[in-house]
């Protein structure tokens, strides 16, 4: 099961979905600790939203709403692209190659050998774009064990019923606090999941992301060749 048809699911309010079984979760203190946590992010939200209550905080209660708006259309689109997860990380990986940009000529590829999820072949320009190997490599990415093992974690909890409305809002705290992060680490990167309506569904690749920023760090704009080879060896894809 890929890591967006562990959303879907969720989203689904299958919960159950053998993600402990699936994935070594079956440790109930682990599974309690990230439910406490949700909990938490929840009453936290709550007591955010009494800033309504308070004329000089009313920017804030807009926020949050438009935070509520911005959340419920990420979820739309968990089920109006093929596949969420590999999306976002293809638009990241786009985002730090030099040559994306409109009229960059100064990095092309001539020959290369490229060896992703599973197959090897050496493939001329002609024969295989940028576009394309950026797109292999994400896929390989979004489908390997640490991001559906990073999704699972952060969506299989067993809860009883009266905490399920805290946990939700919970869940919508972490995913805007974590847009709030990215905002602010890295506004393109941010600009381009909100024009695609995703930007609240960063939560769930956050550490992906960040193992990309760290194998790329002080290397932005890199020629795609050396992009490439970073999160190759960084994903060992």
């Amino acid at each position: 099961m890929s890591a967006s048809d562990l959303l879907r699911a969720k989203f689904h309010s299958d919960r159950q979905l053998a993600l402990y079984a699936q994935h070594g979760f079956d440790s109930t203190l682990q599974a309690s600790r990230q439910v406490a946590s949700d909990i938490y992010a929840g009453l936290e939200r709550v007591s955010w939203y009494s800033s309504c209550l308070i004329p000089q905080y009313h920017n804030i209660c807009k926020e949050l709403f438009a935070e509520d708006v911005r959340m419920a259309r990420s979820i739309y689109s968990i089920y109006r692209y093929r596949d969420v997860i590999i999306l976002m990380i293809k638009v990241y990986i786009d985002s730090i190659v030099a040559d994306n940009k409109e009229g960059n000529q100064q990095s092309k590829i001539r020959h290369a050998d490229t060896q992703i999820a599973g197959f090897s072949a050496t493939y001329a320009t002609s024969k295989m774009t940028k576009a394309a190997v950026i797109l292999a490599i994400s896929t390989s990415i979004s489908k390997s064990d640490l991001v559906s093992s990073i999704v699972a974690q952060k969506i299989s909890k067993r809860l009883p019923f009266y905490v399920m409305l805290t946990q939700a809002i919970g869940l919508e705290q972490n995913c805007a606090l974590a847009a709030r992060r990215l905002k602010s680490l890295d506004p393109k990167y941010y600009a381009l999941l909100y024009e695609l309506e995703v930007e609240m569904l960063y939560y769930y690749i956050e550490p992906i992301i960040l193992k990309i920023i760290k194998a790329t760090l002080h290397n932005y704009n890199i020629p795609y060749e050396r992009a490439v080879e970073m999160i190759r060896r960084e994903f060992n894809v």
